[in-house]
């Protein structure tokens, strides 16, 4: 099953099957799904029966050891991650039944995470951030960015919902407008020092991102090396960067160095006018097949309601497809683009 199947899959269930499946991924048995839906046992089996069917996991068996509902639990892991909140699968199933899927379940439940990371902000300061758009309102781009990203902080450093985690401790933040100069992290577990850090970094000169973005990676990427942390790279512009030839080398480089897309993810979040954004939403779809995985996202500051749904999306096995509804529709025939590529023998594998 891909991703369009699974969501087509999805999208049909009924109300009364999709409070069943969401207990069910929470980690609740029989007795307490019924409990909390006041039905019988031997409804939320059939139930779950019927949600399998959905997906085309055939329930031969209608007990939890024998059943299809890891294989259900994995399933959703991949597609949609943030469904899963159960903290090992074992809370639900008995160890025999893992001991034989763990070549299904264990990678599949385990790549979803969102935890444990190091998580790298880098923020545009260059001079065109003074400019005010219509989305900003009476602010600069600046002033509208900083609220941005304390509330964005704010999310990343507290415990994700479902008590499983959280993502990391601590933030490096960099601002980054020159193209010299060594780069110096600023080390956030407060999401209140946000403010004061844009107070202390005004907006200034070009927009070059490539000793900074360099910086962060080999900081990771030694990191790496002793506690095998992934890592995501939240990166604000308002516009192009002054050495894009660099940046895409920079990421293209990384891709070489990891085993799978999941290791690290690059998001580039647009605000104002400036901002090319299908020059970036090629980048990001690997439209000219220059990364050998999908680890660079594009996506629009005031399109992104939840910074936490926005990371989890990109941890699904087929990134390339997880469009934001906002490039589906004003820019359909990139997306019908991106769909072609991937038909092609030649696609670049994830």
């Amino acid at each position: 099953m891909n991703r369009l199947q699974f969501t087509a899959a999805f999208e049909e269930l009924t109300a009364r099957r999709k409070q069943v499946l969401k207990l069910l991924l929470a980690g609740a048995g029989d007795r307490d799904i019924a409990q909390q839906l006041h039905i019988t046992e031997s409804t939320v089996r059939k139930h779950i029966e019927n949600i399998c069917l959905a997906f085309g996991l055939k329930q031969e068996f209608p007990d939890d050891r024998r059943s299809k509902r890891p294989d259900l639990i994995a399933l959703f892991a991949k597609y949609q991650p943030d469904m899963v909140t159960l903290k090992s699968p074992k809370d639900v199933f008995p160890d025999a039944v893992f001991r034989e899927r763990e070549d299904i379940n264990r990678d599949d439940l385990e790549a979803c995470s969102l935890y444990n990371r190091d998580v790298f902000i880098l923020i545009d300061s260059s001079g065109s951030m003074v400019r005010k758009d219509a989305d900003t309102g009476n602010q600069t781009r600046y002033e509208y960015l900083a609220e941005v990203v304390e509330g964005q902080i704010a999310a990343i450093l507290s415990r994700v919902e479902g008590n499983c985690g959280k993502i990391c401790d601590r933030v490096f933040v960099y601002f980054f407008s020159q193209a010299r100069g060594e780069p110096h992290p600023i080390i956030i577990r407060d999401a209140s020092q946000v403010w004061k850090l844009f107070e202390e970094n005004k907006p200034k000169t070009k927009t070059f991102i490539g000793p900074t973005l360099e910086h962060c990676i080999n900081s990771w990427l030694t990191r790496k090396k002793s506690s095998d942390r992934g890592a995501f790279f939240i990166i604000y512009t308002d516009g192009q960067f002054d050495d894009e030839d660099r940046f895409v080398n920079c990421i293209a480089s990384v891709c070489t160095q990891i085993k799978n897309h999941r290791d690290v993810k690059f998001f580039v979040l647009g605000l104002g006018k400036d901002i090319d954004i299908e020059h970036f939403l090629a980048l990001d779809f690997n439209v000219n097949k220059i990364m050998r995985f999908n680890v660079l996202v594009f996506d629009l500051v005031n399109e992104v309601d939840d910074i936490i749904e926005l990371l989890s999306r990109q941890l699904t096995d087929d990134p390339h497809l997880a469009f934001p509804d906002w490039v589906r529709v004003r820019h359909p025939e990139l997306v019908e683009k991106v769909l072609e590529k991937i038909d092609s023998p030649h696609s670049v594998p994830n």
